[in-house]
This record gives C-alpha cells, structure tokens and sequence, in this order.
C-alpha cells in the first residue's frame, strides 16, 4: 500500500511539472507551441489512417465488406499532409472559425433581441449589449485570426500551469496527510499489540 501511494505521489508531481513544462512554453513562445501541436496533429492523423488502412487490408475479406477503414484512413493521411503543408493556414482557421461560430450566435440572439422588442418583453436591452458583444467578438477573431491564436495559446498556457502547480500542491499536501494517517495507524497498532501482549502475559501468570 505504501508503494502504491508512492508511486502515486511521483506520477502526479510529474505530470504537474509537465504540465508546467508545457505552460511556460505557450506563455513564452505561443507562435512554437502552435507549429508544434500542428504538426504533431498532421503526423497523429498520418499514422492513424496508416494504421486503419493496415488493419483493413490484414483483415479477412469477409470481415472488412463493411467496414470503410481503407477509405478513412486515407482520409486521415491525406488530411494529416494537408495539415503538414499547411500548418500557418490551420492554425489561423481555428480562431476564425471560432469567431464564425461567435457571430452566427451573436446573429441569433439580435434575433431573439427583435423578437422582444416586437412582443415589448422583458428587459430586452441587456439582451442587446450581449447580442452586440458577442457579434464584435466574432467580427474581431475573423479579422485578425493569426494574433487571436497566440492570444488563445497563451491563454492556454497560463491554463497550464495553474493546473500543474495546484496539482503538485494538492499532490504534496494530501502525500502528507497520508503519511501522517499512516504513521498514527501503526502508532495505534503497535499500542494495541502491546496492549494485547500484556494482557495474555497477566493471564498466563
């Protein structure tokens, strides 16, 4: 049980430090860690259609008639060389599409604002600002996606290394704890074997 505990203890505080590790890196040089997750993305969709087209053509014909896993692994090659190629371009689309995302559900509540105001519902002007908020936001990640993407990465990153230091210091706190735990609960056996010794000598005697 101790060297469970252990064991416990030393994986948490290494992933917290990788955590840190990976933090400090997105803070640093956000532009690194975004070529960096791009190309691991293109080479982990590479080697899983490799992979799907592999199984696909080692199983038996009777059992490959309906699968599609020759047709999604090319699918995920041919993305993952995309992706390779393209690395500058996908990673500006991630916030763009975001911001589309972030328009079209400011769009729909300036729906819902017209809606309200024809019925005279409610306070419809708060629904208004969150409405014009939110299409500005979207309008501003599809003009300048590139710096947005930093942005979000360092936001990530700070992420990061909040959770990688409150889980080495949960991780040290609670080993802690159950060491101490530990230690009273063998101090507790030892006095009640003790107890118990002197207990059957005084009956023997």
């Amino acid at each position: 049980m101790k060297k469970f505990f252990k064991e416990m203890k030393w994986d948490a505080l290494l992933t917290g430090i990788l955590y840190i590790l990976l933090g400090l890196v997105a803070l640093i040089v956000p532009e690194t860690m975004q070529k960096v997750l791009g190309y691991l993305l293109g080479v982990v969709l590479i080697v899983a259609g490799a992979v799907s087209m592999i199984s696909y053509l080692l199983r038996d014909a009777h059992q490959s008639y309906y699968h599609n896993d020759f047709l999604h692994g090319l699918i995920g090659i041919v993305a993952g060389i995309l992706v390779l190629n393209k690395i500058e371009f996908i990673i500006a689309a991630i916030p763009f599409m975001l911001g589309v995302l972030v328009l079209i559900s400011g769009c729909g509540k300036l729906q819902s604002v017209i809606d309200m105001k024809r019925m005279e519902y409610g306070n419809w002007i708060v629904m208004l600002i969150f409405a014009l908020v939110n299409v500005a936001l979207g309008i501003l990640l599809m003009c300048n996606p590139f710096q947005w993407g930093v942005l979000l990465f360092r936001i990530l990153g700070l992420g990061l290394v909040f959770s990688g230091a409150t889980d080495c210091v949960v991780t040290v706190y609670l080993a802690a704890k159950i060491k101490r735990y530990v230690q009273e609960m063998n101090a507790v056996d030892s006095t009640y074997t003790e107890i118990t010794g002197s207990a059957e000598e005084n009956a023997d005697n």
